[in-house]
């Protein structure tokens, strides 16, 4: 990504706040694993937005004072034993062609914290990334500096923000996300050439993974689902650990990042290669409401519009093929939304009662779960929304059901 990118969408986010006041933000730290191990640093993604720089430790403060508006960047200084041991870290040339920042305003991470002690004296209103996880015990680089802050200081949240910004893709967002679901589609065909019954799923999950790193070395948007037969009923089945039965189906969810974009993909398809009777009807069914919401989204739309659409064909059809006796029993085999936004984030945060602004990329995935039958169904693509309709990013990917017979029996 050009460092435009960057520098662009802090002059958007800038755009947004009062004037005379500051914004703190960091990449996040390293999460210990255990002894002297660490997690696979995962940089936030608001700072990422901001900065392109994915290294741990780095801190951001923007300042708007009138037409004046600061920038500073603190990063490690040159670690010579860390170089040897663990590796390169980012100099401050590296640090301004990557985020546009001037050299100047980079410094280094040791006078951090006095200029944030002077910062909050000259400027009251501080703006600090402030989501709030799931867990009762999460904690962040924003909310651990909010409890400083608060006691001198009026502390806003920046996270809504940011992330109202990231909600509308612009053209080099979406030309990632289309390299990432060309890199997926790629791995899903290796799937396809090498399914095969009595393998155990994560052995035929393996050619994908192999076909992300020969494909650029991509990392994973998420963990991967290899859901095969009534797994495939299990929503975030991931354990990926059982043999794969002649005559079942196997659900694929998965996605390769591309530059931290992420596709967000599932497909369903026989393990033999060919569809049963059963089989086939259920899939068709889901094939049928994922092409009707590609076909009726659109900006300005809700998701939660999209849902009430996507109920009412599933269960138009469940009804016709005699899977259920009534439209209320549809909940049984149908839990979970039809969309979310995609991007930086494999379900990128955003108000799902509120419209769907131009430039949004959301899921389309509808499915069916039949543990009675050992079926689950689930077909994803990711949609583009302009003003009047909705562009498949993912229509390369085949799901028709005779082009996947077609396709596997002459993968040999």
């Amino acid at each position: 990504m050009d460092k435009k990118f960057y520098k662009n969408n802090r002059k958007r986010f800038l755009e947004l706040l009062p004037d005379k006041c500051m914004t703190v933000l960091s990449s996040g730290y390293s999460v210990n694993r255990s002894a002297d191990e660490d997690y696979d640093f995962t940089v936030n993604n608001n700072f990422y937005y901001l900065t392109g720089i994915k290294q741990a430790e780095v801190h951001l403060i923007l300042i708007k004072n009138g037409i004046d508006c600061r920038e500073m960047l603190f990063i490690d200084e040159y670690d010579e034993r860390y170089a040897k041991w663990i590796g390169h870290k980012i100099t401050k040339k590296e640090a301004s062609d990557i985020s546009g920042i001037s050299q100047k305003d980079i410094f280094y991470k040791k006078d951090y914290e006095s200029n944030i002690d002077e910062l909050s004296k000259q400027y009251n209103t501080v703006y600090l990334d402030l989501e709030k996880g799931k867990n009762i015990n999460y904690n962040s680089f924003g909310l651990t500096l909010c409890e400083k802050l608060e006691k001198t200081n009026q502390v806003k949240d920046a996270y809504p923000l940011i992330v109202g910004l990231r909600s509308a893709k612009q053209n080099c967002e979406i030309e990632l996300l289309k390299d990432a679901i060309a890199a997926t589609n790629d791995g899903i065909k290796e799937l396809m050439r090498h399914s095969a019954p009595n393998m155990y799923e994560y052995q035929l999950e393996a050619y994908f993974n192999f076909s992300i790193k020969q494909n650029g070395n991509r990392e994973f948007a998420f963990k991967t689902i290899a859901a095969s037969g009534i797994n495939a009923t299990t929503l975030h089945y991931s354990t990926n650990n059982s043999i794969m039965k002649d005559g079942d189906m196997i659900l694929f969810d998965l996605g390769a990042r591309s530059e931290g974009y992420c596709a967000d993909i599932s497909r369903t398809f026989p393990i033999n290669g060919k569809f049963t009777e059963i089989q086939k009807t259920v899939y068709n069914i889901v094939l049928s409401a994922n092409k009707k919401i590609a076909k009726v989204a659109k900006a300005g739309m809700t998701i939660a519009q999209l849902q009430e659409i996507c109920i009412e064909c599933l269960t138009k059809g469940c009804l016709k093929a005699g899977l259920i006796k009534n439209a209320e029993e549809l909940k049984k085999y149908y839990f979970h939304g039809v969309s979310h936004s995609i991007g930086l984030d494999t379900h990128d945060p955003i108000d799902r009662n509120a419209p769907l602004p131009v430039g949004a990329v959301i899921s389309d995935e509808p499915g069916l779960y039949f543990p009675e039958l050992g079926i689950g169904v689930r077909i994803e693509d990711d949609l583009y929304l302009l003003k009047s309709k909705a562009i498949n990013l993912s229509e390369d990917i085949i799901k028709e059901v005779d082009d996947i017979e077609k396709f596997m029996s002459s993968k040999k």
